[in-house]
């Protein structure tokens, strides 16, 4: 081989290592746990215009233990973050609920108010298989994540049907 060619491939082998090092932002175990989750920046997000979604209850419903990374794209999507490229275990999103009378993030540039933010992390074990799941609040500081999911009251509709001979009331 020559040389050129030695030090071409030395050097990828040094970048993927580095990239491999850059994923792993929380010290997790072979089992899929840690001690001390390591969140992102919240307005840092690779995705979605630094902006994160507001995901449906159905939706968190879903996520348990042993997921695959597929199962969990198709559920809430890609992460938000950038998680690097080879050996992720943790993926990172960035969540907004919709909370009445929570006032606004001055650091979201969207201005909204009654809007609670939370990111949320999924980490994996050495088989890619989802094994702990968890939560941060980013706005308010104190905020419950997710927090209580909002309960509508029923709505009674009332109309009239107009049939040939009669009206009937529904």
């Amino acid at each position: 081989m020559k040389t050129n060619q030695i030090v071409k491939i030395g050097l990828s082998l040094l970048a993927t290592g580095l990239l491999a090092a850059c994923a792993a932002k929380s010290d997790i175990t072979p089992e899929g746990t840690t001690d001390n989750p390591v969140f992102p920046k919240p307005y840092s997000l690779t995705f979605n215009n630094d902006r994160g979604t507001f995901p449906a209850w159905d939706e968190l419903d879903q996520m348990r233990p042993g997921l695959t990374k597929d199962d969990i794209y198709k559920i809430l999507g890609r992460p938000h973050y950038n998680e690097g490229m080879v050996g992720v275990r943790e993926w990172d999103y960035l969540f907004h609920f919709y909370t009445p009378g929570v006032g606004v993030d001055p650091d979201n540039t969207s201005g909204v108010e009654g809007i609670t933010t939370c990111q949320y992390k999924v980490i994996y074990d050495k088989n890619k298989f989802a094994r702990s799941f968890y939560w941060n609040p980013v706005f308010p500081k104190d905020a419950a994540c997710p927090p209580p999911a909002s309960k509508a009251e029923p709505q009674v509709i009332i109309r009239e049907v107009e049939t040939t001979s009669q009206r009937i009331r529904q």
